[in-house]
């Protein structure tokens, strides 16, 4: 090898050996399957079928996912099929098309994305039952008249 094509081959391997940011990209038209786990950033533009553990996931518009997707950030414009389990914020844009159990912290659904399957809220949830029975038991103190007040009159 002269010394230019052995720079060329020193590049390329620093910049393959480099990706300290452990972001993975599946680009459109490619198909992967496997299990994924440690990735900081994930976009999916491509078709994946199996498991993936990312801090941030992004299944684009060209993006299919079927398979389990567990993060903290996730963004779904594409078709999943599966378990999406979200840590902090999911978002199910417009385009999305979504089949399976969904389990967030936080959600965000637009008008026209479409879900079918089982949605699930982690952590404690309020009742509004007891805001309800509140307001309605205040409501009843107010129309009652006041006994010393009738006396009054």
């Amino acid at each position: 090898m002269s010394e230019t094509e052995n720079e060329s081959q020193e590049i390329v391997n620093n910049d393959l050996n480099s990706n300290d940011s452990k972001t993975l990209v599946i680009g459109s038209g490619v198909r992967m399957e496997g299990k994924i786990d440690g990735a900081m950033n994930s976009d999916i533009a491509g078709t994946f079928n199996g498991k993936i553990k990312s801090d941030s996931i992004n299944v684009s518009q060209t993006g299919v996912f079927n398979g389990d997707i567990t993060g903290s950030d996730i963004n779904i414009s594409g078709k999943v099929e599966g378990t999406i389990d979200s840590d902090e914020q999911l978002n199910i844009n417009q385009s999305a098309d979504i089949k399976g159990t969904i389990e967030y912290t936080s959600l965000k659904v637009s008008y026209g994305a479409r879900v079918q399957g089982r949605i699930q809220h982690k952590g404690v949830v309020h009742s509004f039952n007891n805001v309800e029975e509140h307001v309605y038991n205040n409501n009843l103190e107010e129309d009652v008249p006041n006994e010393s007040n009738e006396d009054n009159i």
